[in-house]
């Protein structure tokens, strides 16, 4: 392959931590969507326009910008001013009165219909939600990636599922229902049942451990299989959030330290 593809050296990189690389990048890549969303994008009317056409974010990540840094609030108030904007227009007219500013979409149907889906959707849905989409296309990236390399015989990608342990179950059958072929299918099966068999063995050892005869035994690494067993069907995070490192940290942090260093010194 002449250009490296999209996700490369991401799907490396975390495999190489043990961590499943689709999750890892679908968690991610949509936080750092909506961190230059707050920052790059609050000045353009375009982007505004986008934002207010498919109803902001879905209640999920909307939830994510109450946890911002305070310097990001103005990015949110903007856009939440440009959609709000078309729901006092959307309010007005249904009273019959003369819009205060110039309505652009049809607010009830942008944020409580499936704009145009059979059924609507629930508080938690917005189908057409663009960190959502972030995180689609980010799931699909990395699949098609880790399958076109594999295909490919790339011997670094191939060498880094063959000797680690990473993709969840859900992403590994979402890769393999791509029908990648062989050799590649061997190799995503044979980095499943890695994990699969530690986990057994760890999982056997926590419930042996739980029988009453054998309580005082000391509990080891397979005191969390439980747990790491249903992150790796569901591909679930088992990361604490308190303290996580957030994407645009380093960005704040260099524009804190710049905007400190511009200011004078107080007499």
């Amino acid at each position: 392959m002449s250009q490296t593809p999209a996700f490369y050296f991401d799907i490396i990189e975390i495999l190489a931590q043990g961590r499943c690389p689709a999750c890892e990048l679908v968690r991610q890549k949509p936080l750092h969507y909506i961190d230059h969303a707050l920052y790059g994008l609050v000045t353009d009317p375009q982007a505004q326009n986008l934002f207010a056409e498919t109803g902001g974010y879905c209640r999920r990540h909307a939830a994510l910008l109450l946890n911002i840094p305070w310097g990001s609030a103005l990015g949110v108030a903007i856009l939440y001013n440009r959609l709000i904007e078309d729901v006092s227009d959307g309010l007005r007219a249904d009273l019959g009165e003369q819009a205060v500013y110039a309505k652009r979409v049809d607010w009830r149907r942008i944020l409580f219909s499936a704009r145009g889906h059979d059924k609507k959707t629930g508080r938690e849905d917005n189908p057409d939600c663009l960190a959502c989409r972030v995180e689609r296309e980010t799931e699909q990236g990395v699949l098609q990636t880790l399958i076109d390399t594999l295909r490919a015989g790339d011997p670094r990608m191939s060498e880094a599922v063959e000797g680690r342990e990473g993709f969840c179950l859900y992403h590994l059958d979402a890769a393999l229902q791509r029908n990648p072929g062989e050799p590649a299918a061997v190799r995503l099966r044979r980095h499943g049942l890695r994990r699969a068999e530690k986990l057994l063995a760890e999982l056997k050892e926590f419930m042996r451990k739980s029988d009453y005869r054998f309580s005082k035994e000391t509990m080891g690494a397979e005191g969390d299989s439980w747990m790491r067993a249903v992150a790796w069907v569901t591909g679930v995070s088992l990361e604490k959030e308190e303290g996580a490192s957030q994407a645009g940290d380093l960005k704040r942090r260099m524009r804190a330290q710049s905007s400190s260093a511009e200011e004078p010194p107080s007499t």
